[in-house]
C-alpha cells in the first residue's frame, strides 16, 4: 500500500490510538499488499475504535503480563478453580436442602457429583502443571497453591462433617 493511502487510513483512528500505535501501524500498512479488502478492514477497525475505545483511552494494555493474576486467567488455570467452587457449592446446597445424612447412609447423586468434580479438578490441576511449569515455574507455583487451597476448601466440609 502506498504512503498516502496509509496516512489517510491512519487518520481514521482516534488521536490517542494514533499516538500509541500510529508509526507501527503505518509501517504495517505500507508493508502489506493493500487492496479494497484491506482498506475496508482498516476502516471497520477504526470505526470500532471510535465507537468503543478501550479503558484509559487505549494507552494502557496489560501492565503486569507476568503476574499470577494474568496466568490464572488462562482456561487451564480457571477450570480447576471453577470445579472447586462447583464442588463446594454442591456440598453446601445439599447440606442446606437435605441437612446432614444419617450415619451409614448410601451415597447419593450429590456424593457422586462431588467425587466427579474433584477427580476432574485433579486432572485439570495436573494438566495446568504439565503445561505451565516448564514455561513459568515461579508463577505456576503460585497458581498451583491457589488451586490446591481451593481443593482443600472444597474437601473441608466433607471431611469435617464426615460425609
Amino acid at each position: 500500500m502506498n504512503r498516502t493511502c496509509a496516512r489517510w487510513l491512519l487518520r481514521a483512528y482516534p488521536p490517542a490510538w494514533r499516538e500509541r500505535y500510529g508509526e507501527e501501524f503505518a509501517d504495517f500498512l505500507r508493508a502489506g499488499p493493500g487492496g479494497v479488502g484491506a482498506i475496508f478492514d482498516v476502516l471497520r477497525s477504526a470505526f470500532r475504535e471510535h465507537g468503543s475505545p478501550p479503558p484509559n483511552g487505549g494507552l494502557v494494555m496489560n501492565e503486569y503480563p507476568d503476574s499470577i493474576l494474568a496466568l490464572s486467567k488462562h482456561p487451564s488455570a480457571l477450570v480447576p478453580m471453577a470445579l472447586s467452587v462447583a464442588a463446594l457449592s454442591v456440598t453446601l446446597v445439599a447440606l442446606a436442602r437435605f441437612g446432614l445424612p444419617p450415619p451409614h447412609a448410601d451415597e447419593g447423586t450429590v456424593a457422586h457429583t462431588w467425587q466427579l468434580l474433584m477427580v476432574c479438578q485433579a486432572i485439570g490441576i495436573a494438566w495446568f502443571a504439565v503445561k505451565w511449569l516448564p514455561q513459568r515455574p515461579r508463577l505456576t507455583s503460585g497458581v498451583l497453591i491457589i488451586q490446591v487451597a481451593l481443593a482443600v476448601v472444597a474437601m473441608a466440609p466433607v471431611y469435617l462433617l464426615g460425609l
